[in-house]
């Protein structure tokens, strides 16, 4: 058992060889699947994997280790790049604002050069003898992930059909399983959707922080020394360290009270109640028209800016990492999702053989299928606006808010509908997330990142639209002089119109973003944090539910236990996906709507200082470890990013002209504030934040210049390595021009050592 003692330590089996992949199974399953995993479990080690299994109760677990020989077979041949050993690139230095990007930018210096690795050349790498150190956890369970999906055990089903037909049709769900799809690939993936494994993961590294090692301290200090000895390095603590670097204390804010705030009637004089009357009136008044003042205009400029600047610093930032990171070159061959259903068998053109594909006809006509479910969850996200403006509209009249404004008026007026726009964006986003995963499965994508890409754009577009429908309603609808309200809303009549006088808009989409900004956090921990959390504890209850006299025994092994308690983490699932999501949707919002709201930036930060932490914690000690994968870059999310710039830009240059007291401020004489005076503000707005964008773009190079003398060198230096099997490093050059001077001083010695000597002779022979 791989329990808690020093001969099996956490990660590593009594032969020291890692655990790279963890797949998990219910040994009570039926004998069909366990065909299926036999099968699957011989073409692994047939690819030089090996295989040990362990069982704690009714689960089963299949530890796959892949040794060094195959891990480098497999880097090699998915071209992966590693460090070359004496190589390396003089850093240069910026030659201005070196101090400014010290501060905000990246260190983008490289100072070394990576190649794609070669078995026959490995001495010329860094750490290439030492097995242990050479691959990092993290491309050891990449590079046998790659390995596992890549095996198909299609061939083997059906000869085993064929040859022992009798013991398969003894079970029904094998007949249905090898008979549909003769030409489709069944690996692993194949293999998690029919359940045939529970789950797959790969385990943390071993760190000293873990919950289990503390109560071990607290509980034998002996055991725990014997174990933390075996600890070499901590990598999850020293990144855990790095990502939390920031601390940070809870805020002390100071909550106002105000009266009447549980809705209840008292008795108060009737001069006390007009001064509050009119105190609250003042202090409201002031509130409305803070947020809409002169410098609005340059801070929306600023805005605009700043997000180009931002885009620009993280292609720069991409481009660093992506080689720091030996991802720069790196593409990976995407197998076929299991779930993709070819109707149609056509030649590949690469490989000659015979594959399923879906006709372009039916793509599109599914495409167009679900562009219109998009569009319809739209058109819902917009009436359930309406609804709650119709629902304000009619408590505003309820409570006769147009001849005094008091505190419930701004309680249903400005607060209730802010807060019932921010519910309805949530349950209306929960809905759709469910149902866009069922719609972008029914379109049947070839590859997991066509799958991906395809249902980052659903999310985006509604999420888009679910969170900036409410602002740009207050924006660019509700002001009075804009006209759009002539006769109330749906032509309603004069007692249904949703207006704001001047110098209100401003603070009411101020509270609108306020509203946005804090409340969407809420669920999203409850999401993240909370539910796992409890999901952690079913499950464990679930798994040490057995008779009392053994599940003492067993919760002690079961801790002691590095696979139980991994396995008993909850999964990460989409994690890039939705944390890519709302810090895009936060982004959007910032660039758009803080001319009117210049605390929103900080609020966005203080936000993204607190998720960093939670996810950080998520990561690395309450879930499981994802499964590694080779990126260089944030694929279609900088596309998204950089429309989004270009809308902030528009909204930003009309927020100016139209929802702010900038027009009026301009002109002296507020009838130049006409509409067509308006539209030149914008034109000539955004015709000069797009001129200092494109200034900025190419005054920023999206590529620093270590990187382009690294790229440079690295093509020499591969090119000499392919020719000779050497690398040219300055060392050697060293060393041979110091053996020439050498040379040249010894020629020259004797050289004169023989002049001495013919001087000699000839004045002996003249004596």
């Amino acid at each position: 058992m791989l329990a808690a003692t020093t001969e099996v330590d956490y990660p590593y089996f009594p032969f020291r060889i890692s655990i790279d992949f963890v797949l998990v199974h219910n040994a009570g399953e039926s004998h069909s699947k366990g065909k299926y995993r036999e099968f699957f479990e011989k073409a692994v080690q047939k690819e030089g994997l090996v295989i040990r299994h362990q069982q704690s109760g009714q689960t089963h677990f299949t530890l796959i280790s892949t040794p060094f020989h195959r891990l480098s077979r497999e880097a090699e041949s998915s071209q992966m790049c590693f460090p070359l050993k004496d190589c390396q690139v003089k850093p240069g230095m910026p030659s201005c604002c070196i101090p400014l990007s010290q501060i905000f930018v990246t260190d983008d210096t490289v100072r070394f050069i990576n190649a794609p690795f070669q078995r026959k050349n490995g001495s010329l790498f860094v750490n290439y003898h030492d097995e242990k150190s050479f691959f990092t956890p993290a491309q050891r369970g990449f590079l046998t992930y790659q390995i596992l999906t890549k095996i198909d055990i299609s061939k083997d089903l059906r000869h085993s059909q064929l040859g022992d037909s009798q013991d398969v049709t003894n079970e029904p769900s094998t007949s249905s399983i090898t008979s549909d799809e003769q030409l489709r690939r069944k690996g692993l993936t194949w293999l998690l959707m029919r359940d045939v494994y529970e789950e797959a993961f790969v385990l943390h590294a071993p760190s000293k922080e873990e919950p289990y090692f503390k109560e071990m301290q607290n509980g034998s200090l002996k055991t725990y020394n014997e174990f933390i000895a075996e600890i070499e390095l901590d990598p999850r603590k020293s990144l855990g360290n790095a990502w939390e670097r920031i601390s940070s204390s809870p805020l002390d804010w100071n909550h106002c009270k105000v009266v009447n705030f549980r809705g209840e009637t008292e008795n108060v004089a009737c001069g006390m109640r007009n001064g509050l009357t009119l105190f609250y009136s003042m202090v409201t008044q002031w509130f409305m028209s803070s947020f809409d003042t002169k410098m609005n205009a340059f801070f929306a400029v600023f805005m605009s800016i700043w997000g180009s600047v931002f885009v620009q610093v993280w292609k720069r930032n991409n481009s660093v990492l992506s080689y720091q990171w030996n991802s720069d070159d790196f593409h990976a061959i995407e197998p076929d999702r299991p779930e993709f259903r070819g109707t149609t068998m056509k030649e590949d053109p690469i490989t000659g053989e015979d594959i399923w594909i879906s006709p372009a006809l039916f793509r599109y006509l599914k495409m167009f299928g679900s562009f219109f479910f998009v569009s319809f969850s739209m058109l819902i996200v917009i009436l359930s606006l309406m609804l709650v403006t119709l629902l304000k509209i009619w408590m505003v009249y309820n409570f006769q808010c147009n001849e005094e404004y008091t505190f419930h008026c701004w309680l249903s007026a400005a607060f209730l509908p802010s807060v019932l726009n921010t519910l309805s964006a949530m349950g209306l986003g929960a809905i759709y997330s469910n149902l866009v995963a069922r719609f972008n499965a029914w379109e049947n994508h070839r590859t997991e990142s066509e799958h991906n890409n395809s249902l980052i754009v659903k999310i985006f577009a509604f999420q888009m639209v679910n969170t900036y429908t409410s602002l740009f309603y207050v924006a660019f609808v509700r002001p009075e002089s804009h006209g759009l309200q002539p006769n109330g809303l749906f032509g309603l009549g004069e007692a249904f119109k949703d207006t704001c006088v001047d110098d209100t808009c401003s603070s009411l989409l101020a509270l609108q973003l306020l509203t946005h900004t804090l409340i969407k956090p809420v669920p999203k921990f409850l999401k993240d944090v909370v539910i796992p959390y409890f999901v952690k504890i079913f499950r464990l209850r679930m798994y040490t539910s057995r008779t009392e006299a053994a599940r003492v025994e067993a919760e002690e092994n079961d801790q002691a236990n590095v696979l139980v308690r991994e396995w008993l983490k909850p999964s990460a699932g989409d994690f890039v996906l939705w944390e890519m999501n709302e810090k895009i949707i936060m982004f959007g919002t910032t660039m758009m709507f803080a001319s009117l709201f210049p605390l929103s930036p900080l609020l966005a930060l203080i936000i993204g200082f607190v998720d960093m932490r939670i996810d950080a914690h998520r990561l690395l000690w309450f879930n499981r470890k994802p499964i590694p994968l080779i990126t260089n870059g944030i694929g279609i999310w900088l596309p998204i990013l950089t429309f989004l710039q270009y809308c902030a830009v528009f909204t930003n240059a009309f927020i100016v002209a139209f929802t702010s007291g900038f027009c009026s401020t301009f002109f002296a004489d507020g009838e130049y504030c006409t509409v067509q005076n308006r539209l030149i503000i914008v034109i000539v707005f955004q015709n000069l934040v797009f001129g200092l964008k494109y200034l900025l773009s190419s005054v920023i190079p999206s590529v620093p210049a270590s990187i382009k003398v690294a790229l440079r060198k690295k093509r020499y230096v591969v090119s000499h390595i392919m020719e000779k099997g050497d690398v040219p490093h300055k060392t050697r050059i060293k060393k041979r021009t110091r053996i020439a001077k050498l040379a040249w001083i010894t020629s020259n010695q004797r050289v004169q050592r023989g002049k001495k000597k013919t001087n000699k002779k000839r004045l002996l022979a003249e004596e």
